[in-house]
Protein backbone atom coordinates (compact mmCIF):
# COMPACT_ATOMS: atom_id res chain seq x y z
CA UNK A 1 0.00 0.00 0.00
CA UNK A 2 2.64 2.41 0.84
CA UNK A 3 4.60 1.27 -2.68
CA UNK A 4 1.34 2.25 -4.69
CA UNK A 5 0.47 5.52 -2.42
CA UNK A 6 4.45 6.72 -3.35
CA UNK A 7 4.03 5.85 -6.95
CA UNK A 8 0.58 8.30 -7.16
CA UNK A 9 -1.98 5.46 -7.43
CA UNK A 10 -3.86 5.60 -4.10
CA UNK A 11 -3.99 8.39 -1.47
CA UNK A 12 -5.90 9.05 1.77
CA UNK A 13 -8.44 11.57 1.39
CA UNK A 14 -8.74 12.19 5.24
CA UNK A 15 -6.29 11.59 8.28
CA UNK A 16 -9.05 9.19 9.81
CA UNK A 17 -9.82 7.59 6.12
CA UNK A 18 -8.47 4.22 4.22
CA UNK A 19 -6.64 4.57 0.97
CA UNK A 20 -8.65 5.08 -2.36
CA UNK A 21 -7.69 4.86 -6.09
CA UNK A 22 -5.97 8.42 -7.15
CA UNK A 23 -7.04 9.63 -10.94
CA UNK A 24 -3.53 8.34 -11.52
CA UNK A 25 -4.77 4.86 -10.23
CA UNK A 26 -8.35 4.68 -12.01
CA UNK A 27 -6.10 5.53 -15.14
CA UNK A 28 -3.84 2.40 -14.57
CA UNK A 29 -6.44 0.47 -13.89
CA UNK A 30 -8.50 1.33 -17.06
CA UNK A 31 -5.69 1.10 -19.67
CA UNK A 32 -3.81 -2.01 -18.04
CA UNK A 33 -6.28 -4.17 -16.27
CA UNK A 34 -9.82 -3.60 -16.85
CA UNK A 35 -11.46 -6.47 -18.79
CA UNK A 36 -14.95 -5.58 -20.59
CA UNK A 37 -17.87 -8.33 -20.09
CA UNK A 38 -20.54 -8.76 -21.94
CA UNK A 39 -24.03 -7.70 -20.89
CA UNK A 40 -26.06 -10.33 -19.10
CA UNK A 41 -29.09 -11.58 -21.28
CA UNK A 42 -31.58 -10.31 -18.73
CA UNK A 43 -30.03 -6.61 -18.93
CA UNK A 44 -30.09 -6.96 -23.00
CA UNK A 45 -33.54 -7.98 -23.07
CA UNK A 46 -34.32 -5.57 -21.05
CA UNK A 47 -32.54 -2.68 -23.19
CA UNK A 48 -33.91 -4.54 -26.68
CA UNK A 49 -37.12 -3.99 -24.97
CA UNK A 50 -37.12 -0.06 -23.86
CA UNK A 51 -35.25 0.79 -27.05
CA UNK A 52 -37.38 -1.34 -29.80
CA UNK A 53 -40.83 -0.21 -28.47
CA UNK A 54 -39.50 3.19 -28.60
CA UNK A 55 -38.08 3.47 -31.90
CA UNK A 56 -41.36 5.37 -33.85
CA UNK A 57 -39.22 8.45 -34.36
CA UNK A 58 -35.69 9.60 -33.09
CA UNK A 59 -36.89 12.00 -30.56
CA UNK A 60 -38.66 9.67 -28.62
CA UNK A 61 -35.65 6.88 -29.03
CA UNK A 62 -33.81 9.45 -27.42
CA UNK A 63 -35.92 9.94 -24.18
CA UNK A 64 -35.46 6.12 -23.83
CA UNK A 65 -31.90 5.60 -24.12
CA UNK A 66 -30.84 7.95 -21.55
CA UNK A 67 -33.67 6.74 -19.51
CA UNK A 68 -32.82 3.05 -19.59
CA UNK A 69 -28.84 3.85 -19.17
CA UNK A 70 -29.58 5.91 -16.06
CA UNK A 71 -31.48 3.31 -14.53
CA UNK A 72 -29.45 0.63 -15.11
CA UNK A 73 -26.20 2.67 -14.22
CA UNK A 74 -27.64 4.36 -11.80
CA UNK A 75 -25.67 7.68 -12.59
CA UNK A 76 -26.67 11.16 -14.76
CA UNK A 77 -27.01 9.82 -18.56
CA UNK A 78 -26.84 12.20 -21.78
CA UNK A 79 -27.51 11.68 -25.38
CA UNK A 80 -26.61 14.07 -28.64
CA UNK A 81 -28.94 13.83 -31.43
CA UNK A 82 -26.84 14.37 -34.81
CA UNK A 83 -26.27 17.85 -36.07
CA UNK A 84 -28.47 18.34 -38.53
CA UNK A 85 -28.09 21.66 -39.76
CA UNK A 86 -26.25 19.82 -43.63
CA UNK A 87 -29.49 17.32 -43.54
CA UNK A 88 -32.24 18.03 -45.85
CA UNK A 89 -35.75 18.78 -45.86
CA UNK A 90 -37.77 15.92 -46.88
CA UNK A 91 -41.30 16.80 -46.55
CA UNK A 92 -43.41 19.11 -44.72
CA UNK A 93 -46.55 18.03 -43.55
CA UNK A 94 -49.34 19.93 -41.30
CA UNK A 95 -52.00 18.62 -39.15
CA UNK A 96 -54.88 20.68 -38.23
CA UNK A 97 -55.69 21.20 -34.49
CA UNK A 98 -58.60 23.16 -34.02
CA UNK A 99 -60.58 25.50 -35.89
CA UNK A 100 -57.38 28.05 -35.98
CA UNK A 101 -55.07 26.54 -35.06
CA UNK A 102 -52.44 23.50 -37.02
CA UNK A 103 -49.44 21.57 -36.24
CA UNK A 104 -46.74 22.16 -38.98
CA UNK A 105 -44.35 18.85 -39.29
CA UNK A 106 -40.97 18.78 -40.59
CA UNK A 107 -39.14 15.32 -41.65
CA UNK A 108 -35.17 15.82 -42.55
CA UNK A 109 -33.03 13.30 -44.38
CA UNK A 110 -31.90 12.13 -41.40
CA UNK A 111 -34.91 10.91 -40.08
CA UNK A 112 -35.39 13.70 -37.65
CA UNK A 113 -38.72 15.14 -36.66
CA UNK A 114 -39.78 18.71 -35.87
CA UNK A 115 -42.80 20.26 -35.20
CA UNK A 116 -44.63 23.31 -34.01
CA UNK A 117 -48.01 24.57 -32.85
CA UNK A 118 -49.44 27.68 -34.82
CA UNK A 119 -52.35 30.04 -34.92
CA UNK A 120 -54.35 31.98 -37.29
CA UNK A 121 -56.90 34.34 -37.54
CA UNK A 122 -59.00 32.80 -40.36
CA UNK A 123 -60.53 29.50 -40.40
CA UNK A 124 -58.31 26.91 -41.45
CA UNK A 125 -59.28 23.39 -43.26
CA UNK A 126 -58.04 21.06 -45.47
CA UNK A 127 -57.29 22.60 -48.95
CA UNK A 128 -55.47 25.34 -47.22
CA UNK A 129 -53.08 23.23 -45.31
CA UNK A 130 -52.83 20.93 -48.44
CA UNK A 131 -52.03 24.29 -50.01
CA UNK A 132 -49.37 25.41 -48.03
CA UNK A 133 -47.52 21.54 -47.86
CA UNK A 134 -47.81 22.36 -51.83
CA UNK A 135 -46.00 25.55 -51.74
CA UNK A 136 -43.24 24.54 -49.06
CA UNK A 137 -41.96 21.14 -50.20
CA UNK A 138 -41.58 22.74 -54.01
CA UNK A 139 -39.46 25.28 -52.45
CA UNK A 140 -37.77 23.48 -49.77
CA UNK A 141 -37.92 19.56 -50.22
CA UNK A 142 -34.36 18.31 -50.96
CA UNK A 143 -32.73 21.38 -49.76
CA UNK A 144 -30.73 22.10 -46.70
CA UNK A 145 -32.16 23.08 -43.38
CA UNK A 146 -29.77 26.57 -43.31
CA UNK A 147 -31.84 27.80 -46.28
CA UNK A 148 -35.09 28.48 -44.38
CA UNK A 149 -34.47 31.72 -42.84
CA UNK A 150 -36.47 34.83 -42.44
CA UNK A 151 -34.92 36.66 -45.68
CA UNK A 152 -35.89 33.25 -47.88
CA UNK A 153 -39.55 33.54 -46.56
CA UNK A 154 -39.94 37.15 -47.40
CA UNK A 155 -38.70 36.54 -50.90
CA UNK A 156 -41.02 33.58 -51.19
CA UNK A 157 -44.37 35.41 -50.20
CA UNK A 158 -42.91 38.86 -51.85
CA UNK A 159 -45.63 40.49 -53.63
CA UNK A 160 -48.49 38.17 -53.24
CA UNK A 161 -50.83 39.53 -50.39
CA UNK A 162 -52.93 37.26 -50.31
CA UNK A 163 -50.39 34.37 -50.18
CA UNK A 164 -48.52 36.64 -47.64
CA UNK A 165 -51.31 37.28 -45.63
CA UNK A 166 -52.27 33.27 -45.25
CA UNK A 167 -48.45 32.11 -44.38
CA UNK A 168 -47.66 34.87 -41.94
CA UNK A 169 -48.45 32.68 -39.15
CA UNK A 170 -46.77 29.50 -40.43
CA UNK A 171 -43.27 31.74 -41.21
CA UNK A 172 -42.49 32.42 -38.04
CA UNK A 173 -43.12 28.66 -37.15
CA UNK A 174 -41.37 27.28 -39.80
CA UNK A 175 -38.38 29.05 -39.37
CA UNK A 176 -38.27 28.03 -35.50
CA UNK A 177 -38.71 25.11 -35.97
CA UNK A 178 -35.60 24.91 -38.43
CA UNK A 179 -33.37 26.57 -36.68
CA UNK A 180 -34.25 24.11 -33.25
CA UNK A 181 -33.67 20.83 -35.42
CA UNK A 182 -30.08 22.83 -36.67
CA UNK A 183 -29.02 22.63 -33.36
CA UNK A 184 -27.53 19.57 -31.24
CA UNK A 185 -30.37 18.69 -29.28
CA UNK A 186 -29.28 17.24 -25.59
CA UNK A 187 -31.42 14.81 -23.54
CA UNK A 188 -30.39 14.11 -20.07
CA UNK A 189 -31.63 11.97 -17.39
CA UNK A 190 -30.90 10.69 -13.96
CA UNK A 191 -29.12 14.16 -11.96
CA UNK A 192 -31.14 13.04 -8.62
CA UNK A 193 -29.32 9.18 -8.75
CA UNK A 194 -26.17 11.26 -7.96
CA UNK A 195 -27.45 12.26 -4.72
CA UNK A 196 -28.14 8.73 -3.64
CA UNK A 197 -24.92 7.74 -4.19
CA UNK A 198 -22.53 7.60 -0.30
CA UNK A 199 -19.01 7.93 -2.42
CA UNK A 200 -20.01 11.23 -4.06
CA UNK A 201 -19.98 14.64 -1.84
CA UNK A 202 -22.61 17.63 -2.10
CA UNK A 203 -20.05 19.67 -3.28
CA UNK A 204 -19.21 17.62 -6.63
CA UNK A 205 -22.72 16.73 -6.90
CA UNK A 206 -23.43 20.52 -6.87
CA UNK A 207 -20.68 21.19 -9.64
CA UNK A 208 -22.15 18.35 -12.00
CA UNK A 209 -25.34 20.06 -11.62
CA UNK A 210 -24.44 23.27 -12.81
CA UNK A 211 -21.69 21.86 -15.57
CA UNK A 212 -24.80 19.93 -16.92
CA UNK A 213 -26.96 23.09 -16.68
CA UNK A 214 -24.65 24.23 -19.46
CA UNK A 215 -24.95 23.48 -22.84
CA UNK A 216 -22.13 25.17 -24.11
CA UNK A 217 -19.43 23.49 -21.82
CA UNK A 218 -21.28 20.10 -21.89
CA UNK A 219 -21.02 20.13 -25.42
CA UNK A 220 -17.57 20.91 -25.29
CA UNK A 221 -16.79 17.73 -23.01
CA UNK A 222 -18.96 15.76 -25.72
CA UNK A 223 -17.30 16.78 -28.83
CA UNK A 224 -13.45 15.13 -27.80
CA UNK A 225 -15.26 12.25 -27.88
CA UNK A 226 -14.35 9.91 -30.91
CA UNK A 227 -15.45 6.06 -31.67
CA UNK A 228 -14.83 3.47 -28.84
CA UNK A 229 -15.38 4.06 -25.38
CA UNK A 230 -13.90 7.55 -23.81
CA UNK A 231 -13.37 7.74 -19.79
CA UNK A 232 -12.15 10.93 -18.70
CA UNK A 233 -11.15 10.61 -14.80
CA UNK A 234 -11.24 13.54 -12.31
CA UNK A 235 -8.13 16.26 -13.31
CA UNK A 236 -8.69 14.53 -17.01
CA UNK A 237 -11.83 17.14 -17.32
CA UNK A 238 -10.97 19.95 -19.06
CA UNK A 239 -13.69 21.97 -16.73
CA UNK A 240 -13.23 22.33 -13.04
CA UNK A 241 -17.13 21.06 -12.45
CA UNK A 242 -15.77 17.87 -13.22
CA UNK A 243 -12.16 17.78 -11.46
CA UNK A 244 -14.10 14.80 -8.80
CA UNK A 245 -15.80 13.16 -11.09
CA UNK A 246 -15.35 10.53 -14.12
CA UNK A 247 -17.13 11.00 -17.91
CA UNK A 248 -17.67 7.90 -19.78
CA UNK A 249 -18.47 8.40 -23.75
CA UNK A 250 -19.08 7.18 -26.63
CA UNK A 251 -20.48 8.00 -30.11
CA UNK A 252 -23.44 6.04 -32.24
CA UNK A 253 -23.42 6.30 -35.78
CA UNK A 254 -25.94 6.57 -38.36
CA UNK A 255 -24.95 7.40 -41.67
CA UNK A 256 -22.03 9.72 -41.93
CA UNK A 257 -23.21 11.18 -38.92
CA UNK A 258 -22.96 10.63 -35.17
CA UNK A 259 -24.10 11.52 -31.78
CA UNK A 260 -22.23 10.69 -28.10
CA UNK A 261 -23.65 8.78 -25.18
CA UNK A 262 -22.67 9.78 -21.70
CA UNK A 263 -22.31 9.07 -18.54
CA UNK A 264 -21.15 11.13 -15.37
CA UNK A 265 -20.58 10.14 -11.97
CA UNK A 266 -18.29 10.07 -9.64
CA UNK A 267 -14.41 8.76 -9.94
CA UNK A 268 -15.67 5.45 -8.10
CA UNK A 269 -17.75 3.93 -10.57
CA UNK A 270 -17.97 0.79 -11.85
CA UNK A 271 -15.56 1.40 -15.34
CA UNK A 272 -15.62 -2.41 -16.91
CA UNK A 273 -19.47 -2.42 -16.44
CA UNK A 274 -20.36 0.64 -18.12
CA UNK A 275 -18.08 0.83 -20.78
CA UNK A 276 -20.25 -2.85 -21.58
CA UNK A 277 -23.47 -1.41 -21.63
CA UNK A 278 -22.41 2.19 -23.24
CA UNK A 279 -21.17 0.13 -26.03
CA UNK A 280 -24.22 -2.43 -26.22
CA UNK A 281 -26.66 0.53 -26.11
CA UNK A 282 -24.90 2.66 -28.61
CA UNK A 283 -24.62 0.27 -31.01
CA UNK A 284 -28.08 -0.28 -30.61
CA UNK A 285 -29.43 3.06 -30.85
CA UNK A 286 -27.29 3.45 -34.44
CA UNK A 287 -29.30 0.79 -35.72
CA UNK A 288 -32.40 1.38 -34.60
CA UNK A 289 -31.97 5.07 -36.44
CA UNK A 290 -30.98 3.44 -39.76
CA UNK A 291 -33.94 1.52 -39.64
CA UNK A 292 -36.31 4.38 -39.10
CA UNK A 293 -34.43 6.41 -42.03
CA UNK A 294 -34.90 3.28 -44.31
CA UNK A 295 -38.52 3.46 -43.29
Amino acid sequence: MAGLVSLGYLYQPHISSGRVPSCQGYRMYINKLMEKKPLPVEERNLINGILSTSSTDPESLFKSTVSVLSDITGLACVITAPPDGKSKVRDIKFVQVSRHSAMIVIITSSGMIKNKLFRCEYDLNSDILHMFSEILNQKFRGKSLDVITPEFMNFLVDGNKELSFLLMPVIGVLIKASEEACEVAIKIKGQKNLLSIPDIDPETVINIFNFIENKEKLLDVLNLTEYGIKFSIGEENIYTELQNASVASTRYSIGDKSGVIAVIGPTRMNYSKIASQLQYISALVGVLLERMLEK
